[in-house]
């Protein structure tokens, strides 16, 4: 559902979604039919390092979904390169998990 509403109203409706902890559709499915909206469940900490490095690998994975469908694409994907791509992959992975692992054991997890 859409609706129209000035910049004005706009951010009037934002600040009290805002006040209220809730979001703007939340807020206004609220004052709309008078249910008690659904509180999510705070996001779980994460180690800020662990964020970094999960991004990191994120990057290079996005770089190589963009190199395959670009390739496929134009028609240049040839086995060859394709084996590349796989063992990127399969190199990002292991790094991943070695990331994920000292992550466990610095927690005690």
């Amino acid at each position: 559902m859409f609706f129209y509403c000035s910049t004005e109203e706009k951010a009037l409706i934002r600040q009290a979604a805002a006040d209220r902890g809730l979001s703007m559709s939340a807020m206004l499915r609220q004052l709309a039919t008078g249910a008690t909206p659904k509180r999510r469940k705070p996001a779980p900490r994460v180690d800020p390092a662990l964020v970094l490095a999960v991004s990191r690998y994120g990057g290079n994975l996005n770089q190589i979904a963009r190199w395959l469908n670009t390739a496929t694409r134009a028609g240049r994907a040839s086995e060859v390169e394709a084996l590349r791509v796989a063992a990127a992959l399969v190199g990002i992975e292991r790094q991943l998990a070695e990331v994920l692992a000292q992550h466990r054991r610095s927690r005690g997890c």
